[in-house]
């Protein structure tokens, strides 16, 4: 027996969703906004913290090292297109990584800082991921997951109605398996978005936009030779450099005058 009624949940669920629509701070292209700015810094803030720990820690034994970090990401922050709580800090891991939280909350590990060989490239790292979280890429990815986890119910819903409960919940497992790889890193338009915003944002702040190129070939460079054993771990995980990115800096860089 059919049972179309038992839809209607999770139809009027995904249409209260799809209503909530808004205006990206950064690219000023319209998508659909379901996590409130507020939600954001919270979540950010109440994670910052552990997410710190479990990534090695904060690194303390030089005690002007975070501070500086700090110094160039506030000079960062101060022109972009977006006003957070932004907040920098220097973890105590030899992993090549940066990476930011909803609300502004960043890292960077000791192990990026060494290979960096100036203060612009340092620049370039902070910008990237000031980026990731002005135009809130986490936050988009968060939402996306939970749409296909409203399709993934949906689905169970529509497929136990119509083919049997054990249909069903095939359906609702792969679609859950599906919202969670989705989520495991930054997709290529989103790291294209970070590069061009972020050098922005560093021409405004004084910085030689060089060093975003340099920085890209840097990470060519160390993908290549397998510096990260692990590459589904860490920066090569969730930022996959390409010489793509390299000649789209390289453009960015000589359209915007260096």
């Amino acid at each position: 027996m059919h049972h179309p009624n038992r839809l209607w949940p999770a139809l009027l669920l995904i249409a209260a969703v799809l209503g909530g629509c808004g205006t990206n701070p950064v690219t000023g292209k319209r998508e659909i906004q379901f996590i409130s700015e507020a939600s954001e810094i919270s979540m950010g803030q109440q994670n910052y913290a552990p997410t710190r720990q479990s990534e090695g820690g904060d690194f303390t034994l030089d005690a002007t090292l975070t501070p500086y970090v700090n110094e160039v990401g506030q000079k960062l922050a101060a022109v972009s297109d977006r006003k957070l709580p932004y907040e920098f800090v220097v973890l105590n891991s030899g992993e090549l990584n940066a990476w930011a939280l909803p609300g502004g909350k960043i890292a960077i590990n000791r192990g990026l800082l060494i290979e960096l060989q100036n203060e612009a490239e340092l620049a370039a790292v902070l910008g990237h991921e000031i980026v990731h979280a002005a135009a809130r890429h986490g936050a988009q990815q968060m939402e996306k997951g939970q749409l296909l986890q409203i399709g993934a119910a949906i689905a169970t819903i529509g497929a136990a109605a119509y083919g049997g409960s054990d249909l069903g919940n095939v359906v609702g497992q792969g679609a859950a398996v599906g919202a969670q790889l989705l989520q495991a890193k930054y997709g290529r338009d989103d790291e294209l978005e970070s590069d061009l915003y972020g050098m922005k944002y560093m021409k405004l702040a004084g910085y030689d936009l060089q060093a975003a190129v340099s920085l890209q070939e840097l990470f060519v460079r160390k993908y290549s030779a397998g510096v990260e054993q692990n590459r589904m771990s860490g920066l090569f995980a969730s930022h996959p450099p390409s010489q793509e990115r390299v000649d789209a800096n390289r453009r960015t860089m000589m359209e915007k005058g260096g």
